[in-house]
């Protein structure tokens, strides 16, 4: 019984303290990140295009503890709302560093995954990625 009081005011006391907040500030910080990918996915079409160099790609960092992966989107630049789908892009990889900053630990080692952008193509007024032609 006092074993089970002792714990309960442990607990009390770190809820008082705010207990783990970084742990709190990491899981909001990757549910920013996660909804600005939302936005800029959304503000990110890949039509209208008339040849590949009104096609770019919109990359994202996706952290999982203290690594990341990367991940591309292509996207039409001549869309009414291209730039602002580029400025989301870079508001979530912020983000996304941030979240790897925060992450609680233990710090594992990171595999290291080098993933190049993808070769682009406008196929029927599309932006897409295709196969490198070789």
């Amino acid at each position: 019984m006092t074993r089970t009081t002792l714990l309960a005011l442990m607990a009390l006391s770190l809820a008082s303290c705010g207990g783990d907040s970084g742990s709190d500030d990491y899981q909001m910080t990757l549910q920013q990140a996660d909804a600005k990918r939302t936005e800029a996915i959304s503000l990110a079409p890949a039509s209208p295009c008339n040849a590949v160099a009104q096609c770019a790609s919109l990359q994202f960092s996706t952290p999982a503890g203290h690594c990341s992966s990367v991940s591309y989107r292509p996207y039409s630049l001549v869309s009414a709302t291209a730039d602002a789908a580029s400025a989301a892009a870079a508001e979530q990889r912020a983000l996304a560093g941030r979240a790897i900053e925060l992450a609680p630990p233990p710090v594992t080692a990171c595999t290291t995954v080098i993933e190049a952008p993808p070769t682009l193509g406008c196929v029927a007024n599309t932006c897409q990625a295709v196969a490198p032609a070789n």
